[in-house]
Order: structure tokens, then sequence, then C-alpha cells
């Protein structure tokens, strides 16, 4: 039976509507206007590769644009006569790349205004006021080629919500995520991401063991960021292999390695809570059993200096305070993702789910949906291990921490 989440949800959202149409809260009379999407009515020429250039604008992120190398991958922008431009966000197609913005000076040499390191899939660099025309181009030292997914062009006003404008992957994480592949964040752990990341405004690390197709990155990034994850993910190499047992899979992926990578992590970003799959596989995958039968293991691991002394002497040991697995049946918590965030303007942390698993385009088209009941409900778990006592509660998983 369904649980009756969004019914309740949105008869909360009426009184906080009323409330605040009857006057009770005060509330700004104007907001600042929102930068929009002015892309396609900019002129835009790039350097090289001109007769496939409309595939970095076509919002599909299953093509590519690809520049030549050098002095020539670069790209002019040139806003509709009468707007400006505040910034610019490019997403790469397989690799992250280091750009620039760059505007002409008086002598009209091109000058470098700011650039990036290249570390992140999707990036954004904002234009200072008044920007009419500007280069997309190669940072310092860069040379290769631009292959470019999509070019987003803004103009005059606030940054959207959606510009994704990453920070580097923790240093300290309140709660690990890790799973399979992308989709899995939402479709089996719900609205913990919009909870804690969106809402609470902890730092959640994703990590992710499948890097799968270039797209699908993207699409990753996209959903991430509609929960309120603002840590970019990390990703294994693991190849995208199915099989129905953890033995098997364990032929695809060696398991040493995969202890090796995720003990690694769990040392790296130091969780007070680490989150991961059915032991089971959820559906019986062995990517998922994996990541299940890994974690068991890399607590203890991860805790023992003697073992992969390597990333031990890069981060040292971690002795991970709780653990939660998706459905495990011993020490269960329901956790209620139908509470109304502010965050997201009223939507529940399973409506933010449903919206963020809407940005894995090339997955719409399965059987797969954020679901509250059945097998796969997304709202059950157990703790697994916790060094701070058992839940009493059963409704937060960082519950006895302080």
């Amino acid at each position: 039976m369904r649980k009756f989440y969004r019914g309740s949800a949105g008869f909360l959202a009426m009184l906080i509507s009323a409330f605040l149409l009857s006057g009770l809260f005060p509330f700004p009379s104007a907001r600042a206007e929102t930068a929009a999407d002015i892309t396609l009515r900019c002129t835009l020429k790039p350097g090289s590769g001109r007769k496939n250039f409309q595939k970095c604008t076509d919002r599909n992120y299953r093509t590519s644009w690809t520049s030549s190398g050098g002095s020539k991958a670069w790209i002019e922008v040139t806003a509709p006569k009468g707007e400006t431009c505040s910034g610019v966000w490019l997403q790469w197609y397989d690799h992250p790349h280091a750009w620039a913005v760059q505007v002409e000076d008086e002598s009209g040499k091109w000058k470098t205004l700011q650039e990036t390191e290249g570390l992140f899939l999707s990036e954004y660099l904002p234009l200072p006021e008044g920007t009419t025309r500007f280069r997309v181009a190669q940072a310092a030292k860069a040379t290769r080629k631009f292959t470019l997914a999509e070019l987003r062009v803004y103009g005059g006003g606030t940054t959207p919500r959606e510009v994704q404008q990453w920070t580097p992957p923790a240093r300290k994480a309140d709660l690990m995520l890790l799973a399979a592949h992308p989709d899995d964040e939402v479709l089996w752990f719900g609205g913990a991401l919009p909870t804690y990341a969106g809402q609470q405004g902890k730092i959640c690390q994703v990590c992710m063991m499948v890097p799968t197709m270039p797209y699908r990155r993207l699409e990753l990034l996209d959903c991430l960021w509609t929960c309120g994850v603002r840590n970019y993910p990390v990703w294994g190499k693991f190849p995208d292999s199915f099989s129905g047992s953890l033995s098997r899979q364990y032929t695809h992926w060696p398991k040493g390695r995969v202890y090796e990578i995720v003990t690694g992590w769990i040392r790296r970003f130091q969780p007070e809570v680490l989150l991961t799959h059915d032991l089971n596989g959820e559906y019986g995958h062995g990517g998922h059993r994996v990541c299940a039968d890994a974690v068991t293991h890399c607590l203890e691991l991860a805790a023992n200096e003697k073992k992969y002394p390597k990333s031990a002497e890069e981060y040292g040991v971690w002795d991970v305070p709780k653990c939660y697995l998706h459905l495990y049946p011993q020490n269960t918590v329901d956790m209620d993702w139908g509470q109304p965030l502010e965050a997201f303007d009223g939507k529940t942390s399973f409506e933010v789910a449903e919206d963020a698993f809407r940005c894995h385009t090339s997955q719409q088209e399965t059987r797969y949906a954020v679901e509250d009941f059945g097998p796969g409900d997304c709202t059950l778990f157990g703790l697994y291990r916790s060094l701070v006592g058992e839940d009493i509660l059963k409704n937060d998983f960082f519950e006895n921490l302080p």
C-alpha cells in the first residue's frame, strides 16, 4: 500500500500559502530578476569545427562538439543587441577541460579575466557587469581540443538556481553515499540527499562505482544539484557490467581493488554516516551487492592502519560512527520523506527525489521509478553498525551524533 506522504504535504503547503497570503508573514514586494538563458539569441562564432558546432547548443548530452586544439579552441560570444551577458556555463562531454573567459582590450588583443583548473565536467564563470562580447578559450598551458556537450550563456540578472557551481569533493563529509550507478542515488535512497544536503546543509559526498557513459555523468550532476548536493562526486573506474550474484560480479570487479578503493574513500572523506545498498542487491544486481559487501568489510579495514597503508598514510585511518544499509532487516528505520522542505519551496524530499530522477533523461523509458512502497521502498533502512549506540527515535541517520 502506497504511503500517503504527498497528500498530507500538499495540504500543509496549502495552509502555509494561506498564511502567507493573509499577510501574517512579510515578504519582499519585488525580487531580483533571474538571468535568462540567451544562448540561441547570441551570435556564436567558434574558432574551428563550425560544421558541427550546433551540437553544443542542442541541449542533448549525447551529442558534442569538438574543436581543433591549441589556439583555435575558442568560442566568441556576442550578446543580442541591447542586452548583456552575466555568465557562461560549460558542460564537457567526456573529461573536464581547463578554460578561460576573455575580453578584448583597447589594442584588440584578447585578455583573460579568469580561468578554471579544469576539475569539473560542469563549470560556470560569471562575467563583469555590462559584458556584451567575450570569448571562451583555453586556460593557460591547456592545449587539448574542446569536447563540449553544452554551452549556455545567461543574460543580465541573478544566476539561476539550476546553474551548477561545484565545490571540490569533501575534505570531511557528514554523510557519504556509496552507490553503484548514476540514478541509484535517488532510486534506492529517496529523499536522503534532498533532506540532508539540500535542507539541512550537511556535507554529503557521493561516491559512484561506475562512471558509465559520458552523458550519464552529466545527468548525475544534474540530479545531485537538484537534490542540493554541492560537493562534486567521485567515480570509480569499474565497468558497467551486470551479474546476478556477488561472486560473479567480483569476476568483473576484482575484490581486492574494490576493497582498496572503498577503504580509500572512507579514509579520505571521513563520514559520520555511511549509506549504501541492500545486501541482496535491491533487485539482485551484482554491482549493488558489491557495494554493500565492500562497506561491511571496509568499515573495519579503514580503521586499521596496517591495511592499504598507502591511503592510511595519505588520509589517516577512520572508524565510521554509523552505517546504514538500504532494506537491512535489523535495527530498522522508516524514514519520513514526506515532510515539506523550506529549501525546496515546500516540496517534500520524496518529490525532490522524483524531480532529481527525471534529470536522468536516458533512464526515463525504463521500468525504474522512485518508490516509497513495495520491494524497493526508498524509506526503509537498517542500522548495520554504530559506535554511538542504537537508534531510539529511528527517524534520523544522525541520531546520537553531536
